[in-house]
């Protein structure tokens, strides 16, 4: 690399510099400015498409005035911007490094959407188009909220056009086998390291968890078996004792696309939760219906009837989901300082349109409903939707997470996200939109997102109840856009069989492609940046040193037979908030422990003031919403260190209770990410920002949120004030 490379680029310095006579030597202008060649870095299997040297990349919000220079690629993997600028993140070692994408690298799968920006005019491009003249500037649009502007201005015509034309052709691929997935070939070093969390596609990962919950009535069905009954379950899942497999094949067709009821979970006072579609309409043979309602019921230790649950009228429609992420994304992604100061003026009364917290607070009201209903009522709940793919999903996720403490574990969640959702058949090549085919209705909805934003709001609100931390879950969602994992590139596990196989035989070698799982996180994290995943607040962990505290033992739910489940459209008919808060306080009143232990059951606060934004996830891209110094990495720098002292002290006192003490076996392994004997030289007052580990901080001029809404509104974040909490739900 030359001495002399200037990486950092002030447009307006640059048009003082340039005399007219000058203008057309452009080439000459940009060796001076540009450095040497760069090169992305490669994974076995990607290739370069497209490549465009002396490229400026902007500062969304800095109204492109400076740049960085370097080179943009596209590759069949991503898009790379590789500059020999050291990185905008003052804190290297702070901040989450992906192994598979820098810090200037977007996924071809995570783009939204690409515009031409031209005169202070933005024109979207079509995917799969071809631009023939200049772009000026590119601006991309990716579904992390990210706005990513590049500036061709040095860069030869040729290159330019065909690094963009690379760009609206592969980051919307027409099928799945271009994604990269299918071409990823790691040879014989591949390290899978998820021997812990079970794929269920193997009848041993259901009997085990059989045997987890101990459920009496119920087996491992094989009635589905290459895929011969339904194309969107699993060749095993779980149903009543009672019921052959001669009988499920019997009643499949008359239930849409052949799925027959199954089996989710148990509690252990013998009532369970169930997943059930709804009858085919062209069906008249009701009795399949009933016979299947009386085997379910046959489970439970009492025969008690079950309750039927319809989804339909109780959640928020994937369409209404779909409108409602729209809006949050509208508000999350400000175009310029001037949109997002703007919006500050009437903040909360944007974030209340755009009715994404209500989608999230219909979802807790139902799973708490449900939750009640099997633990306090001892009742068996059927969830009825259409399909059974989409809320069926997050609902039965949700109540086991509020029921079941092993689901709250790193492994136990991802055990219960491969079961409920993956192998059961959820669509993520739809929902997620991974393939964008002209022929074919856009069907995406962020069911997934709304899911795991259920689940933050259980974290913040019972934040020593999980093993895991939020930035696992945002990691999580940026990983279900990652085109190298299957794990949620498919709508079925039919659909993953299909391609593996037609993959196969598209190959000269006739070798299956290597789909990797997502849940070996050392393909992407260093074992340093996977502890960011650690709570410390975990009771689980906590227990280690505090064994005898009385919130380590097991919470009765009293039963509450009172509890009636409201339609989620007139829930939404409520003009003000006041209203929505009466009205939703009237409907259900859940009786419910005031200090939770980490392994008792969580029934949260599903209204109002107990739902807040997931900033971190929504709001990590955008600098003026950041606080120096404060926000939840701050608390979690503080008890990270707390936790390793205690772990410290722990050691400290096993090795002088040993006969010989020997200081060298003390283990200095506490799992946190800070440390308490070496912070890392710094002072986290100076050095976080509350969108730690994500956004950097950078060198800019911007006014103070202080005394305004949103600060108002990002000072109520903070884990300490909702552990325990727990109070009346919408339900």
């Amino acid at each position: 690399m030359s001495g002399g490379f200037k990486s950092y680029v002030n447009m307006n310095e640059v048009e003082k510099t340039e005399p007219e006579s000058q203008k057309k030597d452009v080439k000459k202008i940009a060796n001076e400015v540009f450095g040497g060649p760069m090169e992305p870095k490669l994974l076995p299997g990607e290739l370069v498409i497209a490549e465009g040297h002396n490229v400026l990349k902007f500062n969304s919000t800095d109204d492109f005035n400076h740049g960085v220079s370097g080179a943009l690629f596209c590759t069949n993997f991503k898009i790379s911007f590789v500059t020999a600028n050291r990185s905008s993140y003052d804190l290297g070692e702070l901040r989450q490094r992906n192994q598979l994408l820098s810090e200037h690298d977007i996924a071809l799968t995570c783009v939204e959407a690409v515009y031409q920006v031209w005169n202070g005019k933005k024109k979207r491009l079509p995917p799969g188009s071809n631009i023939q003249g200049r772009v000026g500037i590119l601006e991309i649009h990716c579904k992390d909220f990210r706005i990513l502007p590049f500036s061709f201005k040095f860069t030869p015509k040729e290159a330019e056009r065909n690094v963009v034309n690379a760009i609206l052709h592969h980051a919307f691929p027409t099928s799945l086998d271009l994604l990269f997935a299918f071409e990823y070939n790691p040879g014989k070093n591949l390290r899978i390291g998820i021997a812990d969390t079970p794929e269920f596609r193997a009848v041993k990962d259901w009997e085990r968890e059989l045997s987890r919950v101990h459920p009496s009535g119920w087996r491992v069905s094989f009635a589905n078996t290459n895929f011969k009954m339904s194309d969107t379950l699993p060749e095993q899942f779980i149903v009543p004792s009672s019921l052959s497999d001669h009988d499920l094949n019997n009643s499949s067709p008359h239930f849409v696309d052949g799925r027959v009821p199954l089996w989710s979970w148990s509690h252990q006072n013998g009532s369970s939760l169930v997943r059930m579609v709804e009858l085919r309409s062209d069906t008249t043979q009701t009795q399949y219906l009933e016979s299947m309602l009386r085997a379910i019921e046959s489970t439970h230790p009492e025969r008690t009837k079950a309750s039927v649950i319809d989804l339909a009228r109780l959640c928020p429609s994937p369409k209404y989901i779909q409108v409602a992420y729209y809006k949050l994304r509208d508000l999350c992604m400000p175009a310029s300082a001037e949109d997002f100061w703007a919006a500050d003026q009437k903040w909360y009364s944007l974030l209340d349109g755009t009715k994404w917290l209500q989608c999230v607070s219909a979802c807790l009201s139902v799973s708490s409903a449900v939750a009640e209903r099997i633990a306090g009522s001892r009742q068996t709940v059927v969830l009825r939707e259409y399909d059974g793919r989409d809320l069926s999903c997050v609902v039965a996720s949700v109540v086991q997470l509020i029921l079941d403490c092993h689901t709250r574990t790193l492994v136990g969640f991802q055990a219960l996200v491969q079961r409920e959702w993956v192998v059961c058949g959820h669509r993520f090549t739809d929902r997620l939109h991974h393939v964008h085919a002209k022929d074919k209705d856009n069907e995406e909805s962020p069911v997934f997102l709304l899911f795991l934003d259920c689940v933050w709001q259980l974290l913040q609100q019972f934040p020593s109840c999980f093993e895991f931390t939020e930035t696992y879950l945002t990691t999580l969602w940026d990983s279900a856009r990652v085109p190298l994992f299957a794990t949620f590139l498919f709508n079925s596990e039919r659909d993953r069989y299909v391609a593996c196989m037609d993959a196969k035989r598209d190959k000269n070698d006739n070798t299956s492609p290597t789909l990797m799982p997502v849940w070996d996180w050392s393909l992407q994290f260093s074992d340093q940046d996977r502890l960011l995943f650690n709570n410390p607040l975990y009771g689980g962990k906590l227990a280690e040193y505090f064994p005898e505290h009385p919130s380590n033992g097991p919470t009765v739910v009293p039963p509450n037979p009172t509890n009636t489940l409201g339609s989620f459209k007139s829930r939404n008919k409520w003009k003000s908030k006041k209203k929505k808060q009466a009205g939703a306080s009237t409907q259900v009143s859940f009786t419910t422990p005031s200090t939770p232990s980490f392994n008792g059951p969580l029934f949260p606060i599903n209204i109002g003031a107990g739902l807040k934004l997931w900033t971190q996830c929504y709001m990590r891209w955008i600098p003026w919403a950041h606080t120096v110094g404060g926000g939840p990495p701050s608390e979690y720098f503080h008890q990270c260190l707390l936790v390793d002292e205690l772990h410290i002290l722990n050691m400290k006192i096993h090795s002088l209770e040993m006969s010989k003490p020997d200081e060298h076996n003390t283990s200095r392994e506490s799992g946190m990410f800070f440390t308490f004997e070496s912070p890392r030289g710094f002072d986290a007052n100076d050095s976080l920002t509350s969108a730690f580990p994500y956004s950097p901080i950078g060198s800019m001029d911007r006014k103070s949120i202080v005394g305004t809404p949103l600060f108002s509104f990002l000072r109520r974040m903070s884990v300490s004030s909702y552990n325990g909490a727990a109070a009346n739900g919408d339900d």
